[in-house]
């Protein structure tokens, strides 16, 4: 018999400062299949959650005059009923004609897709952002604008902002497993559409909890499986109970290839899919301290953005070399033959398996291209790597 803590019932109680406080009550559950050292590891990550509240409570109090209590308020949330398709989880269309004036895709509608510009030929990409985002904000701008200089796609932003801000905190632990099923939906709806594409095709994107929201999306894709998930440094919480079915792992996806920058703080260690890239490290990155330590995290947990909008564009590559673990890297232990360097973002061969190290500029450009002098041509074209 295992152990495992679960948090089964909350009360509130006020606060000497003016916040409210919620009392935790941990009971101890029996018989579940989570090992001593899976425990120990999810105890200490909801501790670490609970210092990272305990900061984001503070912030948001000075920066903003307001109290915990205002990140909880449920008024402008996501409305009942919790059924797909719902509308406040929105699916755009943004083709190469259409970028200025996408379509909103109705998955109820027959004739939705038939009167969009979606074309089965192109690459389709499911973008789907992190907390605090939204269609009109980066990365889901920069990521479709960087796709559309490359060439000619079917880009899907998922606008689903309401369910993962503030002051919607209390619907953080729900939230995103519901936006995948209404997702799914979607995936389904281009599959079955006689204009749509096959579900192997489909190159999802997902940015912090996003990562997460793409890996979901596989519990409500029983007979299907996506061609590629991208994990843009998945979100270290809300997903701390080691369950590979509540976040993103390798099984999602015919390929899933995650990029980590702020790993171990805001983002997950992982590995998590067939190919993990640690971008300077995976945990700091060049350019982002500050003297706000908060704000030196986001930067750290955010530049993979701009890190992949580079990779779809630039002629330089980010190219990773293969290495069994961080000190190995550092210390020069590992010492690959120009033909095992891998190309991270956009490029990376659906063959690549294992965890990938490579260091950045600290501004843009980032990519350094291959770490030797000559930079003739490899094996590893940009135009043969299959598009999803």
């Amino acid at each position: 018999m295992t152990l495992r803590f679960a948090i089964v019932r909350t009360r509130r109680e006020s606060h000497p400062s003016g916040f409210f406080a919620r009392r935790v009550s941990l009971d101890v559950i029996s018989q579940t299949t989570e090992s001593p050292q899976e425990m120990a590891v999810s105890v200490v990550r909801y501790l670490a959650f609970l210092v990272f509240c305990a900061l984001l409570q503070y912030h948001y109090a000075t920066a903003q005059n307001k109290t915990l209590r205002d990140l909880f308020n449920s008024t402008s949330c996501a409305k009942p009923p919790y059924t797909c398709p719902h509308p406040q989880i929105e699916f755009y269309l943004y083709t190469r004609e259409t970028q200025k004036n996408p379509l909103l895709l109705d998955v109820r509608d027959f004739n939705s897709l038939w009167k969009s510009k979606f074309n089965k030929t192109h690459p389709t990409k499911i973008i789907i952002h992190g907390f605090g985002g939204g269609r009109n904000l980066a990365p889901s701008t920069d990521l479709r604008n960087a796709y559309f200089t490359r060439g000619a796609y079917n880009i899907i932003i998922v606008d689903y902002g309401s369910l993962v801000r503030e002051p919607c905190l209390s619907q953080i632990s729900w939230g995103p497993d519901f936006c995948s099923k209404c997702i799914a939906q979607l995936v389904n709806y281009l599959r079955d559409h006689p204009r749509g594409t096959r579900v192997e095709n489909i190159h999802v994107l997902g940015y912090s909890v996003g990562a997460h929201i793409g890996g979901l999306i596989a519990n409500y894709l029983p007979n299907d499986k996506l061609g590629r998930i991208t994990g843009l440094d998945p979100t270290i919480f809300f997903y701390m109970n080691g369950n590979r079915s509540m976040d993103l792992d390798e099984t999602d996806a015919h390929f899933v290839d995650v990029i980590h920058t702020g790993a171990g703080i805001l983002g997950q260690w992982g590995p998590n899919g067939h190919a993990d890239f640690y971008v300077n490290g995976g945990s700091s990155q060049p350019g982002c301290a500050t003297s706000s330590i908060l704000q030196t995290l986001s930067c750290d947990h955010t530049k993979v953005t701009p890190y992949y909008i580079e990779s779809i564009t630039t002629k330089k590559g980010f190219w990773a070399a293969p290495c069994a673990n961080l000190f190995s890297y550092l210390i020069g232990w590992c010492n690959p033959k120009r033909e095992e360097y891998i190309l991270m973002g956009e490029d990376t061969p659906h063959t690549a398996r294992g965890i990938f190290y490579l260091s950045t500029n600290a501004r843009t450009p980032y990519a350094r291209g291959l770490p030797a002098k000559s930079q003739r041509r490899t094996s590893q074209r940009r135009s043969s790597s299959r598009q999803y």
